[in-house]
Formats: C-alpha cells, structure tokens, sequence
C-alpha cells in the first residue's frame, strides 16, 4: 500500500543531501553552467524556497512509502492567494519504479492541493525526461511554454 509521510527535521536535511546533487547536475547540464556557479544557483534557490525547512509555510515535503517502505518523495507549494500549486520534486527510486507509484504521487498531490484550495496545478521537467513527459501527458497535463537552447 503507498502511503505519504511527511518529513521531520532530519528526514528533510536527508531529503536535501539526496536531491541537490543531482538538480546542480542537472542545473549545470542543461543552462551551461559550471557546477561551482550550478551549486551557488541551487543553495540560493533552496534557502529562498524553504527560508523555514520543511517547516515552511505552503510547502509539502513527503517521504513516498510502499508498504512502510521508502519508495521515494514528493515535494510541493501550495499558494493560496494565487489559488495554485507547483510541483518541485518527485522521485521514485530505482527499486521502486514501474509499479504505478509517481501516478499515485501525482494523483496525491493534485488531490492535496485541491484540498489546499488550488484549482490549478503546474510543473517543471526537463525536456530529455521523456518516461516523466510521457507519464504527465497520460494524467492530463499540458504543455504551458517551451524553453530551447543550442550550444554553439
């Protein structure tokens, strides 16, 4: 059974060593950027976002478990004023991938946010995501603007 847990404390520190890696990689490899200037972007972005931890007010942090076991984590921001939610993170590991669980993620996140008060939900995925493209266009989600780059 997939069940959704909030992160404590620690949970959330662990959460930020597991996934910042690999956003500065991905930061770096996709907007050309070395990782010492893709590492500064993505510390700023976190302090800003979570100025409180997982404490912040309107953001959701969850460990995604499968049979109390951790399957992966989600993580969320729900605006209230603007009546909308964004989908920061979601990440099923390895073990886990292929049973349904990021569609249940997803369907838990739009059902919390909907509760939250957002009619609206939007995320961000990197175009060489296809398993992930593929996954959203399956539970409705359109494209909203599309941003291209060229090495030169």
């Amino acid at each position: 059974m997939i069940t959704f847990e909030r992160m404590d404390n620690k949970q959330f520190k662990d959460y930020m060593e597991f996934m910042l890696p690999d956003y500065i990689r991905d930061t770096a490899e996709h907007n050309k950027l070395d990782t010492e200037l893709a590492t500064e972007k993505a510390e700023k972005q976190m302090e800003q976002l979570l100025p409180d931890e997982e404490k912040t007010e309107g953001q959701h942090l969850f460990h995604i478990k499968d049979d109390q076991k951790l399957a992966g984590y989600l993580w969320f921001h729900v605006s209230k004023e603007e009546k909308k939610a964004f989908l920061y993170h979601i990440y099923v590991l390895d073990a886990f991938r292929k049973r349904g669980i990021a569609q249940t993620a997803l369907r838990f996140f739009e059902n919390e946010s909907k509760d939250a008060g957002a009619d609206y939900v939007g995320l961000h995925v990197f175009g060489s995501n296809e398993s992930a493209i593929e996954l959203y266009k399956k539970l409705g989600y359109k494209q909203a603007s599309i941003l291209m780059n060229k090495v030169l």
